[in-house]
């Protein structure tokens, strides 16, 4: 079975300036990540364009989408995401002398790969695009309330029993006003959506 994953870019090498375009919606290789994995909960959306850009080099523009499962930083239950990105990659044909394992040095910001045979693996762009796609922090909402210090409760479910923790007198305005406005880390830094 072919993988659409990987492209015969044969009609484009043959003029500069030639393009194809397509969407392809496939399961991928599961890519673990810490406190879950992305591409296990569903298959991934990409839409392409491809250029050829002259010397049999190809220019890929791609717009991608996959689900990820995670453990929320806070609370610790897993939940699901979306995640989206737009990228671009350079394909250039391998050299007939060149290291069959070694790649092209990157050009800036934009990845270069190597193909061979008329064929241009997207594979490993897209691994690589939904690592950088990932939030640096896992909430699984916004608002979540995480778990008690001391026995270790869910908050999200609702208070735990724990007796309140005597306040520095001097820090009790604050102490009352995170209790009603809470702790305000995602407004700051932005977060996952659930």
């Amino acid at each position: 079975m072919d993988d659409p994953l990987v492209i015969d870019v044969e009609p484009l090498t043959r003029q500069r300036g030639l393009q194809a375009r397509g969407t392809v919606v496939t399961a991928i290789e599961p890519i673990p990540v810490p406190g879950g994995d992305i591409g296990a909960r569903g298959p991934v959306r990409l839409q392409y364009r491809l250029t050829h850009t002259g010397e049999g080099r190809i220019w890929l523009e791609a717009d991608l989408a996959a689900r990820a499962r995670l453990t929320c930083d806070r609370c610790l239950e897993p939940f699901e995401t979306d995640l989206r990105t737009r990228y671009e990659e350079e394909y250039r044909p391998r050299p007939v002398d060149a290291d069959p394992d070694a790649e092209p040095d990157d050009a800036g910001e934009t990845r270069v790969a190597y193909y061979d045979e008329h064929r241009v693996d997207l594979r490993e762009g897209i691994r690589q695009s939904l690592l950088l796609a990932m939030p640096w922090k896992h909430l699984c909402r916004l608002g979540c309330r995480g778990l008690c210090p001391r026995c270790g409760k869910n908050l999200n479910e609702g208070p735990c029993d724990c007796a309140d923790e005597d306040v520095d007198p001097r820090l009790a305005v604050l102490d009352l006003w995170l209790r009603q406005h809470g702790r305000g880390e995602e407004a700051e830094h932005g977060g996952s959506q659930a």
